[in-house]
């Protein structure tokens, strides 16, 4: 039982994480609304607007903490996530730490720096949906979990197609000689982002609701054998 309380404060740790990443990008959403179109501009331009650096930078590091310390509660779980799952959740923290630290481009000046981020930053944007699915599947065989699988299941689905969204208008803003359809299609590169990553937010919530509870079933389990054994 003595592994009980390091989980629940594992997931203590992922909730702050988490819920501090959403400040943070709440504060950068207002307070610099007129520097970054929320419908045009990627999120990462935030680190190019004056005195919003180290609020952006901030907001990806509490959100790359708080993934990491659900990926530790989610091992010591013990539930039934599989190594191929916790591999590409270690990618989407491992992308997020890249993206801290290798800093976007200026648009039109592209770095070796801006390279990785946007590379890191893509791959841990794909890795999330594609281990939850993985969790998801191996949930929805356990009985009692369904809810949670079947929650899982369709945020994950949902973030694919934000990610292929993301995708489209990605290619579309970087198109030399776009047609007037694919430049609108391009204008909408920040909302796709925005509601991808919201979604994202959305599984990682699930993903921490579901070590909570494990943590709770498997204490609840304890104490009853012990009080069967007296």
């Amino acid at each position: 039982m003595d592994s009980f309380p390091l989980t629940r404060k594992l997931v203590v740790a992922a909730h702050a994480g988490l819920a501090g990443a959403l400040v943070g990008a709440a504060a950068l959403h207002l307070g610099w609304a007129k520097q970054v179109d929320t419908v045009r501009n990627v999120f990462s331009d935030y680190a190019l607007s004056d005195g919003a650096d180290q609020v952006f930078a901030g907001t990806v590091a509490c959100l790359s903490m708080g993934s990491t310390a659900l990926v530790a509660g989610l091992v010591r779980s013990r539930l039934p996530v599989g190594a191929p799952a916790i591999v590409l959740l270690g990618a989407w923290c491992g992308g997020l730490a890249l993206a801290v630290v290798f800093p976007t481009d200026t648009p039109g000046v592209p770095t070796i720096e801006g390279l990785v981020h946007r590379y890191a930053a893509g791959g841990a944007v794909a890795a999330l949906p594609a281990a939850t699915l993985l969790i998801a599947r191996r949930l929805g065989r356990r009985p009692g979990w369904e809810t949670t699988a079947r929650a899982l299941r369709r945020t994950s689905w949902a973030s694919v197609a934000g990610c292929v969204a993301f995708m489209c208008a990605h290619l579309c803003a970087m198109t030399p000689d776009p047609t007037p359809l694919v430049q609108e299609i391009g204008s909408w590169l920040g909302l796709a982002e925005r509601i991808t990553l919201a979604l994202e937010m959305g599984l990682l919530f699930i993903l921490a609701g579901a070590v909570a509870a494990n943590g709770e079933d498997r204490l609840a389990g304890a104490v009853a054998a012990s009080r069967e054994g007296r």
